[in-house]
């Protein structure tokens, strides 16, 4: 029998940190207790007479359940733990935007306390392309570095396009309330094709960019960014609420050479005794993906698919692939997110087809980390197993008539219409073979 405990935290399967960020002051570094950014005397911010080697930005969009529910609190403290392992030429940089009117600081290597570099005026949409920006700006303008990476945290269900429903939790990434209530969950939210082309336009191309968040790991979403990072680190599973653990994150993932580890690093706060506490037995499954592998798979599978089993308009039988994310009513019928090594094993039982577009995946995805099994819900029983030797820790989204028959049940509409609105349906050919 699940315990309580075990239940409320299955409840939290949206992973995003709504962060107040409590940072600890210098003074604050000798007590028990820690002060937020709002409640310490801002400190004097200078503009570094050169660039440092990597500045990380983490753009926390909380104005929602999560800020609502005070995730911040544990949070905060990870963050300050791991601030304390910057070195020279390191910099992060902190978006926050909750209840109150957003914030923008930042942390060096040897700073005592956080700097205010921005308080807006008023309230604005962490889910719109404009503030999104301006903390771009912001962070070229205050720690430029020779390279920078991302850390994108809130809501989010991957490539979905936004939805205004008021019925449901509109996902895609982030959500923002506006004046509703913390708990309402109702809200704008951002495409990723929002979020790459704002980046392209502030003329900047990161080493990473991290999603900690739920289903962003899928060939849709990493084609979608190919422009604007080099890696795309994610899940393509809906994650535990406790999220990463930002104190290794800091110390081991967000400024390592190989921001890869990231993966490792999520994989063994996860299964870490410890943390069990946290992440009780969640379990999950995380990659990095490098973008400048996806035109050769996508070339890959547009010349497979006229000879799979999905040519001609056919839903293909895909149950033997692993679902990261339960096809269900309760969950407002958002798709399968099939693995995409298993939904490629499945669509080409011809094994000469299928070896080059597995190949192809395999110089995709850099790095993966999975549990043995994962929880998928939608009961608290609802465990998915994972087949080590054949997943690729990224999904795939592959068109069905389910999608068409059961439009009518969720916000998103007809999902094969929305799929073809994406890059990546182009790209890899499904036109061609009538979907």
């Amino acid at each position: 029998m699940v315990s309580l405990n075990h239940s409320l935290r299955m409840l939290r399967i949206v992973r995003l940190l709504p962060i107040y960020i409590l940072i600890l002051c210098a003074a604050a570094c000798h007590k028990e207790e820690a002060e937020t950014p709002d409640s310490a005397t801002p400190i004097p911010f200078a503009v570094p007479a050169a660039p440092g080697q990597r500045t990380v930005l983490v753009y926390m969009a909380a104005q929602n359940s999560l800020g609502h529910d005070d995730f911040h609190r544990d949070d905060s403290l990870e963050i300050v733990k791991g601030a304390e392992a910057l070195q020279e030429g390191q910099s992060l940089m902190l978006f926050i935007d909750d209840k109150a009117a957003p914030r923008l600081y930042a942390l060096r290597a040897g700073d005592e306390q956080p700097a205010l570099v921005k308080r807006w005026a008023e309230d604005a949409n962490s889910t719109a392309a404009a503030t999104l920006a301006a903390a771009l700006e912001l962070m070229k303008t205050y720690c430029p570095a020779e390279e920078y990476g991302l850390a994108m945290w809130s809501h989010a269900d991957g490539w979905l396009p936004p939805t205004e429903s008021a019925e449901v939790t509109p996902l895609s990434f982030g959500i923002d309330t506006g004046k509703n209530s913390l708990s309402t969950d109702k809200g704008t939210q951002m495409a990723v094709e929002t979020i790459a082309q704002t980046i392209k336009v502030a003329g900047l191309r990161f080493r990473y960019i991290f999603f900690d968040a739920c289903l962003m790991q899928s060939l849709e979403v990493a084609y979608a960014l190919r422009e604007v990072t080099d890696l795309v680190i994610a899940s393509p599973m809906a994650i535990p609420g406790a999220g990463a653990y930002y104190t290794h994150q800091m110390r081991d993932g967000l400024f390592s050479a190989a921001p890869e580890d990231i993966v490792d690093i999520y994989l063994a706060d996860v299964t870490d005794p410890e943390r069990a506490y946290d992440y009780d037995d969640y379990g999950i499954v995380i990659s990095a993906v490098r973008t400048a592998a996806l035109e050769p798979l996508a070339t890959a599978i547009r010349t497979a698919l006229p000879s799979s089993l999905a040519a001609g308009r056919k839903s293909a039988d895909l149950s033997a692939a692993t679902n990261y994310h339960a096809y269900a009513r309760k969950y407002y019928y958002r798709p399968h997110y099939y693995d995409a090594a298993e939904a490629l094993t499945a669509l080409l039982p011809d094994e000469a087809l299928r070896t080059p577009v597995l190949a192809a995946l395999s110089q995709a995805v850099v790095r993966k980390a999975a549990t043995p099994r994962y929880w998928i819900g939608p009961s608290d029983s609802a465990y998915q197993e994972v087949d080590l030797a054949t997943y690729s820790g990224v999904s795939l989204f592959v068109p069905q008539d389910i999608y068409t028959r059961n439009a009518k049940f969720t916000p998103y509409g007809d999902l094969n219409l929305a799929f073809q609105k994406t890059e990546w349906y182009s790209a890899a050919g499904w036109a061609q073979i009538g979907w």
